[in-house]
């Protein structure tokens, strides 16, 4: 387990998957966030600054691509790291974002808290 020093912002416009992952996210020590698309989860990050941004790729209101390029956009926001989710064929997604990591939907639970660890620890040593 982690200690709660480290947020994770949630957003995907399924209630169910956020939900999951939020309870998941939180059972392994992180402090959760969450948002149902893009622009909620952008008022959230004016609140509060999470260490990773959780996101699916594609929602209503503010879609993943649009709430990226908001957040790579933004001075006080750009330093946050990104993992992408999306039930499209993520290898097609790689190629379009090089450096961004992404996650397969359905993913192994296992998978994802790998994933997120490894996004969480690349920020720890880029910010020292």
């Amino acid at each position: 387990m982690v200690p709660a020093t480290e947020t994770v912002l949630v957003v995907d416009d399924e209630q169910g998957i956020l939900e999951a992952l939020a309870d998941l996210l939180r059972e392994e020590g992180y402090r959760v966030l969450t948002a149902s698309h893009g622009r909620e989860a952008l008022e959230r990050m004016a609140e509060v600054k999470p260490d990773l941004v959780l996101t699916d790729w594609m929602m209503p209101v503010l879609d993943g691509p649009a709430l990226i390029e908001r957040i790579q956009g933004d001075p006080a926001l750009r330093h946050i790291s990104v993992l992408g989710m999306s039930a499209v064929d993520v290898n097609g997604l790689k190629r379009l974002h090089p450096g961004m990591e992404f996650l397969q939907k359905p993913f192994d639970i296992r998978a994802l808290m790998k994933q997120v660890r490894k996004v969480l620890d690349a920020h720890r040593a880029r910010e020292g």
